[in-house]
């Protein structure tokens, strides 16, 4: 009775909690052997609630990706494309909401009156800080810190005080909670409070689910970057410098219960070996379960368009004015020809 009465609050949803994954997918999986079917695999392994994707390269390959996941899936993408987030559950029409580096959508849990707000974000990957750190003809911090003020930042996205506000993607820089005394060798002799973690939880009150979880960067430094040690650039036989630079932040009565990075189950080849890697990223994702997600007295009612009240309590900058429409998984009949040649070419860390 007791194991019939757990499946079915597992199969209604009414259970409060939340499973997101945030997922560098390195340029749609064209680096490895059929990229965008590994993709789906990885996250249906996790078995996520909702996925923050960055570096999507064409508008159907949400599609392809929600296909591959089954019925009930659905996404939203940045008119611009990069950014996406996927969900297993309903995402509110007409809440889309987008900044130059990221995107924005409510989505509605299944089985009550629950909502989340979830952005996904890919900040500006050059003048990369670790880089210059590393450096030894960098003198000052000011050298270091010169291209970390993101003229993009998710700093004031966070205002809601009802709806849990949810942040997560790769923001290309560390946090400032990791770069400390103790590890100061590591990062070529350096203790540096990089500016964005430090906005989201100074200026926006939000909080770091995976730091929550693991307090001590020493025994948990939770590296995503990257899942190859060595740089292209040297004919990789020079270290990357490793570094936490993908990140899930939350703010509101939500709580997290564990946090973890991942990239697969598999041993993964090195570059150039690594086109048949089961894991489609040069990133590690991070995943963070959450629960106590808050009900409402009433089912919060869903946005005809993109209110600018709600604008600007999230993100007080000005939106480029294109829209994104709800992408489903695709009928059997309508499936997007998986063969076709992606455009994208490019490389680099991004």
């Amino acid at each position: 009775m007791i194991r019939w009465l757990l499946c079915a609050i597992v199969l209604l949803g009414l259970t409060s909690a939340l499973r997101v994954m945030t997922f560098n997918v390195w340029n749609s999986g064209r680096h490895v052997k059929d990229g965008l079917s590994k993709i789906a695999s990885q996250i249906r392994s996790i078995n996520p609630d909702v996925v923050a994707l960055q570096e999507i390269r064409e508008m159907e390959h949400i599609g392809e990706i929600t296909t591959l996941l089954g019925a009930g899936w659905s996404g939203s993408i940045h008119c611009k494309l990069d950014t996406a987030i996927i969900t297993r559950h309903t995402i509110v029409p007409g809440s889309y909401a987008q900044v130059d580096r990221g995107m924005h959508v409510r989505i509605q849990i299944a089985g009550g009156n629950r909502q989340v707000s979830v952005w996904s974000m890919h900040l500006a990957y050059k003048s990369y800080g670790p880089y210059a750190a590393q450096n030894k003809q960098v003198t000052s911090e000011a050298q270091i810190l010169a291209g970390e003020m993101p003229t993009t930042t998710p700093s004031r996205i966070a205002r809601s005080e009802v709806v849990p506000v949810i942040v997560a993607g790769d923001f290309n820089v560390p946090s400032d909670e990791d770069w400390i005394e103790e590890n100061r060798d590591a990062h070529g002799g350096w203790v540096i409070k990089w500016p964005t973690t430090q906005l989201l939880r100074n200026t926006s009150g939000m909080r770091d689910s995976y730091r929550q979880i693991n307090s001590d960067p020493i025994s948990d430094p939770g590296i995503t970057w990257s899942v190859f040690k060595y740089l292209v650039e040297w004919d990789y036989t020079v270290p990357d410098p490793e570094d936490r630079i993908d990140f899930i932040f939350y703010r509101g009565s939500i709580k997290p219960t564990s946090s973890f990075t991942y990239s697969g189950s598999e041993q993964l080849r090195p570059m150039p070996e690594h086109t048949t890697n089961s894991w489609p990223s040069d990133h590690y994702s991070v995943v963070t379960d959450f629960e106590d997600i808050p009900f409402y007295e009433a089912p919060s009612q869903p946005m005809k368009r993109v209110d600018p009240h709600f604008i600007s309590k999230h993100c007080d900058i000005i939106f480029e004015k294109c829209t994104s429409s709800i992408i489903r998984a695709y009928d059997e009949g309508n499936k997007v020809d998986r063969r076709k040649r992606h455009r994208s070419h490019a490389k680099g860390r991004a």
